[in-house]
């Protein structure tokens, strides 16, 4: 069921209705059962629905027995405790998303010393949201381990955490101690909240339907076959598509968020113009939040950090963001996308020193405008210089291709050039429709809140802008084309 269909809609015009029909106390009973509904309304997820209720289950018990007084005296049982949940959830992961993956690796590796090893293909479909409500659970885990939470004994709050309807397919990954007291506490009905609410979900939907889904032809036939096609295209795409993942991902967490506050719950917060960051370290700190301090907090942080030697902060680093590649796909492109990123953000952070020297010398830098244009544009061509391989591996190309394309086809005639742009997908009115969403968006989310902006404004004008964004996504949206891109993580 996905956010951008009508059954989703109508999902969830009769769940907010009916969650502020009933008590209180019969809210989280009935929201798990919805959470369900729409969790098994995929034919995939209706058979392998026992891989959400097991890892529920056990890691439920396991934070109960984590809390549990007497074995705090053995800590070498709470150690063993963690480790069979986790790796649980971590086998379960390798089952279905890694499994064929490394087959394949082997294989190749056997034929690179002339053996022939072969382990079996399993070709399984992985449920929808695997990696999403695994890494919740584990993060709820960690916390109880840690001491940062305490253990859930409601098991209908437990389940509920874990299967949240609005983020169990993309996000975001909710710690336990942000969500879970919002269940026992859930806000009463309140104007502003479901107003608020419901402009965020439209919000979410014009940044996909209007803006994202219309890059996406684009960049889409550019990528799904690289090879011949000239470098002026392939720049523009691979520019696009850094624009085009954070619309529709963006997009796809302002829906989650916005129908969260509906139903009275306040998700976090997944993005934070990222492309506004003057560093690589910022931009990774506004971009899939939840998802990269989940791996500061329970990766990066426990292997020591930046609080080591030089060379074992370079592996923290890149170590970190590998994973977080594997987490996206089994593929070598997005262990390459990993890699690359981590390469960058250590070489940033070791740099740092040098270039403020460098930067106090330079008189330009002097001029406030220009030093921030300049950090930003550079941050987004190193993002876009690493997306390439993000890129291919989601639409079928060789990331190879597009490296050597940039830099052939520049002699193509003004004209030729535009006739070419029209033939791949990108006319003059989606571009025009593009550049001003794009700089709407930008200028809305600048303010920080885009609830809280809405708010502000006068009851009329609020309407007026309800109205216009509704007809934008009517007149200019693409219904039935795609899904959310990070659905397929």
């Amino acid at each position: 069921m996905d956010f951008n269909t009508p059954i989703f809609l109508a999902f969830f015009a009769v769940c907010a209705v009916l969650t502020y029909c009933m008590p209180r106390v019969a809210k989280p009973y009935f929201l798990l059962l919805a959470s369900y509904a729409f969790y098994l309304y995929q034919p995939q997820n209706a058979r392998l629905v026992w891989v959400l209720i097991t890892a529920t289950t056990l890691t439920w018990i396991g934070g109960l027995l984590l809390g549990e007084k007497s074995l705090q005296r053995f800590p070498w049982l709470k150690r063993a405790i963690l480790a069979t949940v986790v790796g649980f959830s971590l086998l379960c992961l390798i089952r279905y998303k890694y499994y064929d993956f490394i087959s394949q690796l082997v294989h190749q590796g056997g034929e690179a010393i002339g053996q022939d090893w072969n382990l079996p293909k399993l070709d399984l479909i992985a449920p929808l949201g695997l990696s999403y409500f695994l890494f919740q659970s584990m993060g709820y885990l960690f916390d109880v381990y840690l001491g940062r939470q305490k253990p859930v004994k409601n098991p209908v709050h437990y389940a509920l955490f874990v299967s949240f309807f609005p983020c169990i397919f993309t996000g975001p990954i909710e710690r336990a101690p942000h969500l879970l007291p919002q269940f026992h506490h859930p806000h009463p009905f309140d104007y502003h909240r479901m107003s608020g609410g419901a402009f965020r979900m439209l919000w979410g939907y014009f940044k996909k339907m209007v803006l994202a889904d219309g890059l996406s032809t684009f960049v889409s036939t550019i990528y799904a076959k690289p090879e011949g096609v000239a470098g002026p295209y392939l720049l523009a795409a691979s520019l696009l598509f850094s624009y085009q993942l954070y619309l529709d991902f963006s997009g796809c967490c302002d829906i989650a968020i916005g129908a969260g506050r509906i139903l009275g719950f306040d998700l976090m917060e997944n993005f934070r113009r990222p492309f506004s960051s003057l560093s690589y370290p910022e931009l990774w700190r506004r971009w899939h939040i939840s998802l990269s301090s989940w791996f500061r907090d329970y990766l990066y942080i426990p292997l020591g950090g930046n609080r080591c030697s030089p060379l074992r902060q370079w592996f923290n680093s890149v170590f970190t963001f590998v994973v977080s590649g594997l987490w996206h796909g089994a593929s070598v492109g997005y262990l390459i996308w990993g890699f690359l990123n981590g390469m960058i953000l250590w070489l940033s952070k070791t740099t740092q020193p040098l270039r403020s020297k460098l930067d106090e010398k330079n008189p330009l830098y002097r001029i406030r405008p220009l030093r921030h244009g300049i950090k930003r544009i550079c941050v987004y061509l190193l993002f876009t210089a690493c997306i390439v391989f993000f890129a291919a591996d989601l639409y079928g190309g060789e990331a190879l291709a597009v490296y050597i394309g940039l830099f052939q086809g520049w002699d193509i005639p003004f004209e030729k050039l535009m006739q070419g742009f029209s033939q791949y997908g990108l006319t003059l009115s989606t571009a025009l429709v593009g550049a001003i969403g794009i700089f709407i968006t930008d200028r809305v989310e600048a303010t920080g809140s885009v609830a809280l902006w809405i708010r502000k404004r006068h009851f009329l004008v609020r309407w007026v802008l309800y109205y216009l964004l509704a007809l934008a996504i009517l007149f200019f949206g693409s219904f039935g084309k795609s899904a959310f891109i990070y659905q397929n993580y």
